[in-house]
Order: C-alpha cells, then sequence, then structure tokens
C-alpha cells in the first residue's frame, strides 16, 4: 500500500509538473506575439531585417517573475519593456558593427532606418512603463542602459587588460537588462543563473564561430591579453589551442556555477531547467574532456 501511495503522489507530483510546464509554454506565447505585435512595423520590415527575439531572455525574464506577486499584466509589461530595450540595443548594433551582408555597403538608407528602428524600440518601452506610472522600472532598465553601453565601449575599443575583466564585461553586455529586472525584485538566485546562462551561451557561440571562422573579435582580443605584444597578425597553431583551452576552462567554470545554482531554486521553471540542460548539450567535447581531466 505504501509502494502504491508513493507511485500515485509521484504520478500526481508529475502531472501539476505538466501542467504547469504546459501553462507557462502558452504564457510565453502569447508574450511572445504581443512582442511581435508591437515591433512589426509595416514600413520598417519593408526597409530593414526583422528584428530577432532572444527566446532565453524572454524566458529568463518569465522565470523571474513567474512567482512574483503582481498581477499578470504588470509581468507582461515589465517583460514585454525589457524586450524591446534588448531589441533597442541589439538593433543598434547592426549599425555599429555592421559587418559585410548585415547593412549594403554605401546604402545610407538602410543604415538611417536601422537606426530609427532602434528608436523606435526604445520609445516603445517608454510608452509601455510610461503608460503605467512606473518610473522606478524606467529609471532600473535606464541604468542597465548605461552600464551595458560603458562595457561594449571597454570591450570593442580594446581597454580590457586581463581575462577576468574580459568576462565580466561581455557578461555584463548580455545579461546587464535581464539581471537588473531580476535584481529590482531582489531575486539574487535568479539574477545570478541568468547572468551565468547568458555569459555560457555567449561563449559557447562565440566558440563556434571561431572554429569556423578562425578568427573572431573575442579570440582576437583573448590572443592580445594572453600574449606578448609584436606577435605576427595571424595566430599560430599553438596559440589558437591554447586560446580554445582557456575558453574550454571557462565554459566548463560556468557550467559548475550554473550546476551550483540550479540545486538552491527549489521551484525552478521547467521551461527555463529543460533550456539549461539543452545549453548543457551544446558544449564542446573537449571542455567536457578538459572537466575530466581536472
Amino acid at each position: 500500500m505504501v509502494c502504491r501511495s508513493f507511485v500515485k503522489r509521484t504520478t500526481s507530483v508529475k502531472k501539476r509538473e505538466q501542467g504547469w510546464s504546459l501553462v507557462s509554454h502558452i504564457h510565453i506565447s502569447i508574450i511572445k506575439e504581443k512582442l511581435h505585435n508591437l515591433i512589426t512595423h509595416p514600413y520598417l520590415i519593408k526597409h530593414i531585417e526583422y528584428p530577432a527575439i532572444d527566446e532565453d531572455k524572454l524566458l529568463l525574464l518569465y522565470s523571474i517573475l513567474e512567482s512574483i506577486d503582481i498581477s499578470d499584466e504588470k509581468k507582461e509589461q515589465y517583460i514585454l519593456s525589457t524586450m524591446l530595450v534588448q531589441i533597442a540595443l541589439d538593433t543598434h548594433d547592426l549599425v555599429t558593427n555592421a559587418k559585410a551582408g548585415q547593412l549594403q555597403d554605401g546604402d545610407e538608407k538602410s543604415r538611417q532606418l536601422t537606426v530609427l528602428a532602434g528608436d523606435f524600440y526604445s520609445g516603445l518601452y517608454y510608452r509601455l512603463l510610461a503608460d503605467v506610472n512606473d518610473i522606478s522600472m524606467i529609471k532600473t532598465l535606464a541604468h542597465s542602459i548605461k552600464q551595458i553601453n560603458e562595457h561594449k565601449i571597454a570591450y570593442y575599443h580594446k581597454e580590457l587588460e586581463g581575462i577576468e575583466p574580459l568576462m565580466d564585461s561581455l557578461g555584463k553586455i548580455e545579461s546587464s537588462l535581464i539581471q537588473s529586472v531580476s535584481g529590482f525584485f531582489s531575486n539574487s538566485v535568479l539574477k545570478e543563473l541568468s547572468g551565468n546562462f547568458l555569459l555560457l551561451k555567449r561563449l559557447i557561440q562565440e566558440r563556434k564561430l571561431f572554429c569556423h571562422e578562425r578568427s573572431t573579435f573575442l579570440f582576437e582580443t583573448l590572443r592580445r591579453i594572453a600574449f606578448t605584444k609584436g606577435e605576427k597578425d595571424v595566430a599560430s597553431k599553438e596559440q589558437e589551442t591554447y586560446m580554445l583551452y582557456l575558453i574550454d576552462r571557462y565554459i566548463d567554470h560556468i557550467k559548475q556555477k550554473i550546476e551550483q545554482l540550479t540545486h538552491s531554486i527549489p521551484a525552478m521553471n521547467k521551461q527555463l531547467e529543460t533550456r539549461i540542460q539543452e545549453l548543457f548539450y551544446e558544449i564542446p567535447f573537449s571542455s567536457k574532456k578538459y572537466a575530466e581531466e581536472g
């Protein structure tokens, strides 16, 4: 009887978790659709690239706000506002860091419209929070925007010296907005988890890009920091191997931190839990090998 009772309770818990997961999936889909409606401007979509929505950041925001005791409408406004800021920043980056293929050479109209699109998305974020008179959140996100821009300047102008400052700036660029919302609601664990998750995702992407193109801005910066000045322009095979080793060790370090943090969260959003495991599967084999070798 005890075994049957345990099985029934376990089955009941699993069904409840599946139900919560389905509800959160539906809520996130609804918010994403509203975000699409906000950023879809008939004139802009004819002339510039449609903005990408970072679904991981959307999921993290939802997970942060899920258990907060405020109305669903208020949660949506916070999520939509923060995502609009992120999209505005990403859109402006298309101009600042434009490469071949992102914007046509000499296409000044495309550049101008891209800048205006970023301003348009920023305006939408201000309007959403102004409509509900939420000055505190406007200040919180504005401070985060300032922080991101400062770290971008340091990162892209090669002002960083040392691997730790480099990783710190990269982490701030990726996660400052999400962390500011988490900090606003005093959720320190999810704040730290978000920062580590987004930095891990960025490092995995950078590593894949480097293996494909043999050069990325991050790896060139890492090479400048790790090796003495006066080296030849193209990294040697030994330098490439060492830089990959450094990134792999850092990837493993962040993975371990995420695992520790997830164990300290009693009721983590199941979608986020699944996404974390998916991200772990994306870690290159060499990173796992280094971790085993210790």
